[in-house]
């Protein structure tokens, strides 16, 4: 056994589990103690990520997010400051360490195990330590962004219907495969719980991601949303497995019922259908599972199933190792059951995401991913999660038609699949439907609060919008919850540069930097859009390049091209590349969008008209997006000068187009410059130029780096003229 120790004011009692700081003593939870030891006993050396899971959680396959948390609440515990943390110490890409040095309680030195002096695993830390481990992440950021988490700013749910969250199970048991087991489980019993009406059920991502914090009742349900839960244990002798549940109540931490059921391994299927029962009969006594829902099939002997869970538990862990390994256990699982259909779904689920890290080719992606979703359905024509595989399939191919069927039919099949509404969002986002992209997400976010893609997509959503209080919020909130996200931080930055606050920017910029890899592309576009703002207008072309062009390229893309390309006024260059690469994607409308653009630029009103009309259509392209006024661009305002040149009556619609969409913005509170440039033409547009010089001449205006875009813009050097 470990001997008491300090670090700084800090009294650590292994073997009470326990810490003092000499007024009080704190309780641990048994993980919290197994960490602070791993880390004290490499004396100050840096100690891998994959060795404290190791370590910690023996030999469990367990999502990162885990051990995220459990460093949050033990330095919550110690009362460490991430910010400037004194205590335990993040080192990005490779794992953590202790500042404070470890004494014992007598005399400074090593912390001795009672049998010697120094641990013998401790040169195998010290190896694992160099090593450069993806998505251990940083935990800091401004004082300014440091908010107090409160669920109610993002709940969507009906709190009068009751809600429940289901915990992981604890697990008296050494071998592994009883923990997947158990997590089965509490997975099946979620699944079971989603189907009945009025009952709102936390999704497992999110429910998972407090596994082992020691956090209390409360604490727990305010983080997820709900007013009920549901805790259990398993112990297992031989193939008996005695499983404990109880049920909460948080608004006075009572237990509704516990029950004890012994079952042998076999009849675990069923168990999870009683346990349910149990539930709903205590919450919904109207309903009934045997009425309204249907058990998921595994299969009940041999191995499948277990190579299915512990594929799950790889996956989940969303690297692309991780995932090649999580395939190796699903294609075990089919290989012993044929027609395991939610084996096959997974392989299909997993083959997509490998493709997304371009690490499968797009026609092997494409034709072993529909492979997989077709034997499923075969199996079982009304598989929700199948048809959200198949949507998730067509985003990917450019099928957006066919996307939003099958979306449509898996929430048609099951209302409540957070995979689906999340999905069918992002299918909405890239067709410039925010509003109704924005509802999907939020009913995502009820079922899943943890999920970090969908607080992002949430929080980016608001500010495409330009809900710019609600998106700060949104974002703060994301990074309060999920520190070491990076595309939250990337969000952030975003909505800093373009409101005046480069310190800011630039803080998350260098956080995002040192948790994504150097070739990551979202990080590339990030640094290109950074150094565009900052003037770099040379080291933003060569970030720029090193983005692969697909199908003609994107809209961002384009732009940043074209306001370069204007700056150095060469854009009848730019223009032949662009014509040229029309010819080649005639269906990319962005391509269409930037020759609109850069055709006014040029004065040439005719051909930048012919552009836009091919692509605007009764203003539903780019209408509302705030994340293209940023830059200072309307499409709208230069559609509604080259109408004005024309003497069209279409400028009129076009100005009131303008002043609706710049009215729906949330700007109050910030300086967006970019805005302020738009402003002034509509209000040189609609004859009040004493109107506009004041935003001309506003300070925000005047110290923005891109402010020569003002004699850039023909309708500016027009009408001021």
């Amino acid at each position: 056994m470990l001997k008491e120790f300090y670090l700084g004011k800090w009294q650590v009692f292994p073997s009470e589990q326990s810490v003092s700081n000499g007024k009080e003593r704190i309780k641990l939870e048994p993980k919290a103690m197994d960490l602070l030891i791993v880390l004290a006993r490499a004396e100050g050396e840096v100690v891998s990520r994959e060795f404290i899971f190791e370590q910690v959680w023996k030999n469990q396959i367990i999502a990162d997010h885990v051990l995220y948390n459990l460093i949050a609440n033990l330095r919550k515990v110690l009362e460490d400051d991430p910010h400037h943390p004194q205590i335990i110490i993040t080192v990005p890409k490779k794992g953590y360490r202790l500042l404070a040095q470890a004494e014992s309680p007598l005399q400074q030195g090593n912390i001795t195990d009672e049998k010697t002096d120094k641990p013998s695993w401790l040169k195998s830390a010290l190896v694992l330590s160099v090593l450069v481990l993806v998505g251990v992440l940083s935990w800091r950021f401004y004082q300014t962004d440091k908010i107090t988490l409160d669920s109610a700013d993002i709940k969507t749910k009906n709190q009068s219907a009751p809600s429940i969250a289901v915990l992981p199970f604890d697990v008296f048991h050494s071998q592994v495969d009883t923990q997947y087991f158990a997590d089965g489980l509490v997975e099946e019993i979620i699944h079971q719980l989603t189907v009945i009406p009025d009952l709102a059920v936390t999704a497992r991502t999110s429910s998972f991601a407090f596994r082992d914090q020691g956090l209390d009742i409360q604490a727990l349900a305010h983080k997820l949303n709900v007013n009920y839960l549901l805790e259990g244990s398993v112990r297992k002798d031989q193939n008996i497995l005695r499983i404990t549940v109880q049920l909460i109540k948080v608004e006075d931490s009572t237990h509704l019922w516990s029950k004890v059921f012994n079952v042998e391994e076999q009849e675990i299927f069923t168990l999870q259908q009683d346990i349910s029962l149990a539930v709903v009969q205590s919450l919904a006594p109207e309903y009934t599972l045997q009425s309204s829902g249907r058990l998921r099939k595994h299969p009940e002997l041999g191995d499948a199933y277990m190579h299915f869970l512990r594929g799950s538990a790889m996956a989940a862990k969303a690297t692309p190792e991780y995932i090649q390994k999580a395939l190796i256990e699903f294609e075990q699982a089919v290989a012993l059951q044929p027609d395991y259909a939610l084996a096959h779904i997974a392989i299909g689920m997993n083959k997509m995401v490998l493709y997304q890290y371009r690490l499968l080719a797009p026609e092997v992606a494409r034709s072993s991913t529909q492979k997989a979703i077709d034997i499923a359905l075969g199996v079982d024509q009304f598989m929700p999660v199948a048809f959200a595989a198949q949507g998730l399939l067509h985003i990917n191919f450019g099928e957006f038609e066919q996307a939003e069927k099958a979306f449509l039919t898996a929430l048609e099949l099951d209302p409540k699949l957070a995979l689906a509404h999340h999905n069918y969002g992002y299918l909405l986002w890239i067709q410039d439907n925010h509003s109704k992209a924005l509802n999907h997400f939020n009913i995502a976010l009820a079922h899943n609060p943890m999920s970090a893609i969908t607080n992002f997509a949430v929080a980016d959503s608001l500010f495409v919008k330009g809900q710019l209080s609600a998106a700060l919020k949104q974002f703060q909130h994301c990074v309060a919850l999920l520190p070491d996200y990076p595309a939250c931080h990337l969000g952030l930055a975003n909505l800093y540069r373009f409101t005046m606050q480069a310190d800011k920017t630039l803080e998350h910029m260098d956080f995002a930097r040192q948790q994504l890899p150097e070739k990551n592309i979202y990080m590339i576009t990030a640094d290109a859009v950074d150094y565009f703002h900052r003037g770099e207008y040379d080291a933003a072309w060569q970030k720029q390049e090193q983005v692969a062009l697909v199908k003609g390229g994107g809209y961002l893309e384009h732009q940043l091209k074209s306001l370069i390309y204007l700056h150095n006024d060469e854009l009848n260059i730019w223009l032949q590349e662009l014509e040229f690469l029309a010819q080649q994607w005639p269906e990319n409308s962005s391509l269409k969008m930037a020759l609109g653009l850069n055709y006014y630029f040029s004065n040439d009103c005719a051909r930048s008209l012919m552009h836009y009309e091919s692509v605007i259509s009764d203003d539903a392209y780019l209408r509302g997006k705030f994340n293209v006024m940023a830059w200072g661009i309307s499409h709208l305002a230069n559609m509604a000068f080259c109408y004005c040149q024309q003497g069209s009556e279409k400028e009129q619609q076009m100005l009131a187009l303008l002043e609706a969409q710049i009215n729906q913005y949330d700007l109050e509170n910030f300086d967006t410059p970019g805005a302020d440039l738009v402003k002034a033409k509509l209000l040189l547009l609609t004859n009040e130029p004493d109107l506009a010089k004041v935003y001309l001449e506003s300070h925000p205006l005047q110290t923005w780096q891109l402010n020569w875009l003002v004699d850039k813009d023909p309708a500016i050097g027009f009408l001021t003229d």
